[in-house]
């Protein structure tokens, strides 16, 4: 027997030496990233931005030191990859998309706050497949067409409201605008005209995203310091977690009992949680998956379209030639005798492109939620550790002035050609700014249309103009922008 032993342990070796040999030539042929250097143990903790001073600047300015579009930092142990040109964000997370679809184990938010359940968060697995499988079902370009109904009303609804209230308003029309739409294609939920608590659950969820996504939480270096109490001091995080926690368990729940509720009764008007039990059943795991699913559309679908909204009214108000041209050319394919519908989607080419030119201009999701690399990879001679944090420069890669020259200006032109069509050789912002590969958002198209019906409304009916003080004169506009994981 002990021969036998000898024998099956060379054997291995003989077997498994070549490989480990091997990987270590690889390794060492392999560059380390370029990146500032960090400190023994700690590595770069120091030198990483916090979540209020623009990180996506600083990683930017870190790749143009180095020049290079992917440097490397550390934390503590953890490797941080970040991506800052479309050519490596293509590479890697589309053509090697299966490598980069993990997500970190993202103990604040997925756990201690109880947003696990949002697909967008969770790691890749049979959950999120499952997830993204009934998200597809319902979003994708031919389905999606049936809520277009949805989004005119309430796209009427908003610049109803707009013009009978005053300019301070704005903002709680525009949730109010992007929450009724989702709560209606997603649960059949019509919200109420002010303060609706299914708007207000939606906004919690979206503040816990936010801040977990670019803040800084030593429990996620230390794990062990989840098991802290709330009462000892210096866990203040786990006082906010159990705050995000409920808001979480009802967002899981609450508005897909009521869906429940209404369907029981025969009442459930079309929406996705009914076609995703009619396509899918109502057993125990497709309900569990349901409900992941809407309330991950529910949660995600409300800041984002109204942060773009923000961004829109903000444009019109520092160029006005450009909403004056936009105008133009609406009522000129339009004419002034109706409002446009979902019929003139595509013959108002300069409407695309200042939808376009906004999303470019300043990207609501400047740094995309970070990936984890399931395995180590090799790009451009780098090597990249397994388990890796990867994070994509959004804001960047929309600002390379490569690509897009004077990317600082506001120029809906940019992306027409002579003729007035749509330019296709140029990089379509919706191709970055919601994200890439597998993680690309499962409701971009249902986002997009949400845009260009509220927008062409609000031009047909309405002109976006500076307040003036008591002395007549215009009051000054500002480009500030937070910085927010949702800016």
């Amino acid at each position: 027997m002990a021969s036998l032993a000898y024998v099956i342990a060379g054997a291995l070796c003989l077997y498994v030496l070549p490989h480990v040999v091997a990987y270590f030539r690889f390794r060492r042929r392999a560059r380390r990233l370029p990146g500032p250097p960090g400190l023994p143990v700690v590595g770069n903790v120091r030198d990483l931005p916090a979540p209020h001073e623009y990180p996506w600047l600083k990683y930017h300015e870190w790749c143009r030191e180095y020049n290079s579009d992917i440097i490397g930092l550390s934390a503590l142990g953890s490797n941080i990859v970040v991506l800052d040109s479309i050519e490596a964000a293509n590479e890697l997370l589309d053509k090697r998309s299966t490598l980069y679809s993990g997500r970190p184990r993202m103990i604040m938010l997925n756990e201690l706050a109880g947003f696990g359940w949002g697909f967008g968060s969770m790691d890749y697995g049979d959950d999120w497949r499952a997830c993204r499988k009934m998200t597809h079902h319902e979003f994708h370009a031919t389905p999606v067409k049936k809520y277009r109904p949805i989004l005119t009303r309430h796209a009427h609804d908003f610049v109803s409201r707009l013009t009978k209230e005053t300019i301070a308003r704005v903002p709680v029309h525009l949730k109010h605008m992007s929450g009724a739409n989702i709560m209606e294609a997603t649960y059949g939920i019509k919200v109420l005209p002010e303060d609706d608590p299914f708007i207000e659950l939606a906004e919690a969820g979206q503040e816990a995203v936010s801040k977990c996504a670019i803040g800084f939480y030593f429990v996620e270096i230390f794990p062990l310091l989840r098991h802290v109490p709330a009462w000892f001091p210096g866990a203040g995080f786990q006082r906010q977690a159990a705050v995000w926690h409920e808001a979480a368990t009802r967002q899981l729940h609450v508005p897909y009992a009521d869906y429940v509720r209404r369907e029981e009764l025969g009442k459930a008007d079309e929406c996705m949680a009914k076609a995703l039990a009619e396509a899918y059943g109502t057993d125990d795991a497709a309900v569990r998956h349901a409900k992941m699913a809407t309330a991950t559309m529910y949660m995600g679908g409300v800041e984002t379209v109204a942060a773009v909204m923000h961004t829109f009214f903000l444009t019109m108000l520092l160029y006005p030639d450009v909403q004056a041209r936009a105008r133009r050319e609406l009522e000129a394919a339009v004419g002034t005798h109706r409002l446009p519908t979902f019929d003139d989607l595509g013959a108002v080419p300069y409407i695309d492109a200042l939808i376009k030119e906004v999303l470019r201009w300043a990207p609501i999701v400047r740094l995309d939620l970070p990936r984890r690399l399931r395995e180590g990879d090799v790009y451009n001679g780098y090597y990249l550790e397994k388990d890796s944090i990867v994070i994509v420069n959004i804001w960047s890669i929309l600002h390379d002035d490569k690509m897009y020259p004077d990317p600082h200006a506001f120029t809906p032109e940019r992306f027409l050609n002579n003729d007035g069509k749509l330019n296709t050789d140029i990089l379509d912002p919706q191709d970055v700014a919601f994200g890439f590969g597998r993680r690309m958002c499962p409701g971009r198209i249902m986002a997009y249309e949400t845009l260009w019906i509220a927008i062409a409304t609000l031009l047909s009916c309405a002109e976006i103009c500076r307040a003036k003080d008591s002395a007549g004169r215009e009051i000054e506009v500002n480009e500030d922008f937070v910085s927010a994981f949702v800016t």
